[in-house]
C-alpha cells in the first residue's frame, strides 16, 4: 500500500489553509481548537453617578460587547436602554423609577456590578377633575364636586370618590370623565344607584369584583354598591356602639373603610374611637380601641382619637390615620396596636417617631413598602419609607396649584389612594378637586 506525505499534500492544495484548520492526533482523528472565551465584563466607573429619569450615563470598563443588544444594563434592577456600545464603554439612559442602587452590566451570562447610582425622583402634580364647588358631571374641569373626602381606585383604574358635600358617590375615569355612580338627595334609601340616598358619606373602598363599600357617616351604616349600581346596607343603623350581627351592630359616624384579601371590611368608627371588623358573613366585632385617648397595646387596651382613613396590607395588617392624635397607627391581625409614625401636632420630617403631622386623614401603600399620607392641615402629601423616614412628597402652601413637588399646592388633602402603576390620587377637600401625582 502506498503512503503519502501529509505536509506535501497540504502544500499542493494551498498550504496554510489546510495546516491551520485541522490537525491530526496520534489516533488519526481530526480535532478543532475552540476560540478562547470572552473576558467577563468589568465596570470601572459611571458618569454621572446621580440624576433623574432619562439622564445619559456613560459606563466605562472592559468586556462589554460592541453589539448593543448583547449588553443588559440595570440600575438597581430596572432595565436601562443602551444607546451606544463598544468593548470599553456603554452609553445608557436612566430608566423610570430606577431608585438608588448599584449599576450592573451582563454580557454573555456574566454580570459585573459597579458603583451606586443615586436616582432623583421627579414628582408632578396635576388636576384630574374638578374646579369650583357645586354639582356637575362632565370631563375634567367641567365637573363639580362638593366637599371631597375618601377616594379609592379599582383594578381598571377607575376612581371612586365620597362626595361628602353632595351626599353622592362619584366615579371618575382614568382620563378624568366624571359621572354619578350612586346617590341623589341627602337621606337614607337603598335600591337603584341614582335614587338611593346617602347622608354625608366619608370613605370608600373597592373589592376585586368591582363592588364599592361606603362609610355612610351620618347614617351610621356601611353600604355596598354593586358594579351595576345597586345600593344595599351591609351593617349598621341606629347611632351607638354594639358588636354582633350586621342588622343589630351599631356605629357612631364611621369615617374610614378598607377591605382585605379575604373580604373582611375594617371600619374607623370615629366617635367610638375604635376600629371595627365586618366579616363576609356579616359579623361585626371590635378589632382594637376603647375610650378616647392615645395608647399602644393589645385590642381593648389601645386607644385612638378620631380614627379616619384605613388601609389593609397583603399580610392582614391594618393601618389607620389617627387624625386627632396626629399619628399613623398599625394593627396586626391579632389586634396589637403600635405607632408607625407621628409624635405631636405640627410639621417635621425625619425619623418616623419624631416626625410631625397635622390631622392626617388617610394613608395608602405602594408595592415597595412606602406609605403615603394625606396630611390634611399641613396641605402636603407625606411619604414614610420602609426604613421609617418621613419626608414631603409634594405640597407647599395652601392652594390648588399644579406643578412639581415644591411648587404644587393642595387645599386640605383628605383621601389618598394608589393604582397598579404607582400613580397617586388625592382629594382636595375644600379645593373641590381630584389631584393626580406621578412619580418618575
Amino acid at each position: 500500500m502506498k503512503t503519502f506525505n501529509l505536509a506535501l499534500i497540504c502544500l499542493l492544495l494551498g498550504g496554510g489553509a489546510c495546516f491551520y484548520s485541522c490537525s491530526k492526533s496520534n489516533s488519526g482523528a481530526t480535532t478543532t481548537t475552540p476560540p478562547p472565551p470572552p473576558p467577563p465584563p468589568v465596570i470601572s466607573s459611571i458618569s454621572p453617578d446621580s440624576g433623574v429619569l432619562g439622564t445619559t450615563v456613560t459606563i466605562s470598563g472592559s468586556g462589554f460587547s460592541a453589539n448593543i443588544g448583547d449588553n443588559l444594563v440595570k440600575f438597581n434592577d430596572s432595565i436601562a436602554i443602551v444607546s451606544s456600545a463598544s468593548a470599553t464603554q456603554l452609553t445608557v439612559k436612566v430608566p423610570v423609577s430606577a431608585g438608588t442602587g448599584p449599576v450592573s452590566v451582563t454580557v454573555g451570562g456574566k454580570t459585573a456590578t459597579g458603583p451606586t447610582f443615586n436616582y432623583a425622583y421627579t414628582v408632578t402634580v396635576s388636576t384630574l377633575a374638578g374646579s369650583s364647588p357645586g354639582y356637575a358631571d362632565g370631563n375634567g374641569a367641567a365637573a363639580k364636586f362638593g366637599l371631597l373626602q375618601g377616594i379609592c381606585v379599582d383594578k381598571d383604574g377607575n376612581i371612586y370618590v365620597a362626595d361628602y358635600g353632595n351626599s353622592m358617590i362619584r366615579k371618575v375615569t382614568p382620563s378624568g370623565g366624571v359621572g354619578t355612580f350612586a346617590g341623589s338627595t341627602r337621606g337614607y334609601a337603598d335600591g337603584d344607584g341614582l335614587t338611593a340616598q346617602f347622608n354625608y358619606p366619608m370613605a370608600v373602598c373597592v373589592d376585586g369584583q368591582g363592588n364599592v363599600y361606603v362609610a355612610d357617616a351620618d347614617n351610621n351604616r356601611i353600604r355596598k354598591i354593586t358594579p351595576a349600581g345597586t345600593v344595599s346596607t351591609v351593617a349598621g343603623g341606629t347611632l351607638g356602639y354594639a358588636d354582633g350581627s350586621a342588622a343589630t351592630a351599631q356605629f357612631y359616624r364611621p369615617s374610614g373603610i378598607c377591605i382585605d384579601g379575604k373580604g373582611n371590611l375594617y371600619v374607623s368608627d370615629f366617635y367610638n374611637n375604635k376600629i371595627r371588623k365586618i366579616t363576609p358573613a356579616g359579623v361585626v366585632s371590635t378589632l382594637a380601641g376603647s375610650s378616647q385617648g392615645f395608647a399602644d397595646g393589645n385590642g381593648a387596651v389601645a386607644q385612638f382619637n378620631g380614627p379616619m382613613g384605613t388601609l389593609a396590607d397583603s399580610l392582614g395588617n391594618v393601618y389607620v390615620a389617627d387624625m386627632n392624635n396626629d399619628k399613623i397607627r398599625k394593627i396586626t391581625p391579632s389586634g396589637v396596636v403600635s405607632t408607625l409614625a407621628g409624635s405631636s401636632h405640627g410639621y417635621a420630617e425625619g425619623n418616623a417617631l419624631t416626625a410631625q403631622f397635622r390631622w392626617p386623614a388617610a394613608v395608602c401603600l405602594d408595592g415597595k413598602g412606602n406609605f403615603y399620607v394625606a396630611d390634611n392641615f399641613n396641605n402636603k402629601i407625606r411619604k414614610i419609607t420602609p426604613a421609617g423616614i418621613v419626608s414631603r412628597l409634594a405640597g407647599s402652601t395652601t392652594g390648588t396649584v399644579d406643578g412639581d413637588a415644591s411648587t404644587a399646592m393642595f387645599d386640605e388633602p383628605y383621601g389618598i389612594c394608589i393604582d397598579s402603576h404607582g400613580i397617586i390620587y388625592t382629594t382636595d377637600e375644600v379645593g373641590y378637586r381630584i389631584r393626580k401625582i406621578v412619580i418618575q
